[in-house]
C-alpha cells in the first residue's frame, strides 16, 4: 500500500503491485469524472479489480464543499473591499470620520456612521440580486 496526493485529493493505492503511473492515470480519471458531476473529492482508494483498476471515491462533506460561481466570488470580494474601506481595521486609519479623496472634504460624527450603515446595507442588498 502506498499513498499519493493530486491537488487536494488523497489517493490510497491498496496494492503494491499497482504501477504508480497506472494509479495516477486512474486517480486523474476519477477526479475528472467527479468534476464533470460537480463533486468535490476528499480521497480515492485504488484497488486491483478482476481485469482493471477499480476506484472508490469519497466526497468532501461540510462547509468546505460550498462552491461559488464567478459572480458570487466577485461580489464577495467587492463586499469585503467595501467593508474594509468603510470600516477600516488598520491602526492608522481614520475610523470616526470620512474624507473625500477628490475634494478633500471631511465629515465626522453620527452622520458618517449613518451613511456607512446605509451604503453597506444597500451594497449587500444589491449583491443578493446577482
Amino acid at each position: 500500500m502506498y499513498k499519493l496526493v493530486i491537488g487536494n485529493v488523497k489517493i490510497s493505492v491498496e496494492e503494491d503491485n499497482i504501477q504508480r503511473n497506472d494509479a495516477i492515470f486512474a486517480a486523474k480519471k476519477a477526479i475528472a469524472e467527479a468534476g464533470r458531476k460537480g463533486k468535490v473529492l476528499s480521497s480515492i482508494h485504488i484497488l486491483m479489480g478482476a481485469s482493471e483498476l477499480e476506484t472508490e471515491v469519497i466526497e468532501k462533506i461540510g462547509a468546505k464543499t460550498t462552491r461559488k460561481t464567478i459572480k458570487q466570488s466577485m461580489a464577495d470580494n467587492i463586499v469585503s473591499a467595501a467593508r474594509e474601506k468603510l470600516y477600516p481595521t488598520s491602526p492608522y486609519a481614520q475610523k470616526d470620520g470620512w474624507v473625500d479623496g477628490d475634494t478633500g472634504q471631511e465629515w465626522r460624527g453620527s452622520e458618517v456612521d449613518t451613511a456607512r450603515s446605509e451604503v453597506m446595507a444597500k451594497l449587500e442588498e444589491w449583491v443578493k440580486t446577482l
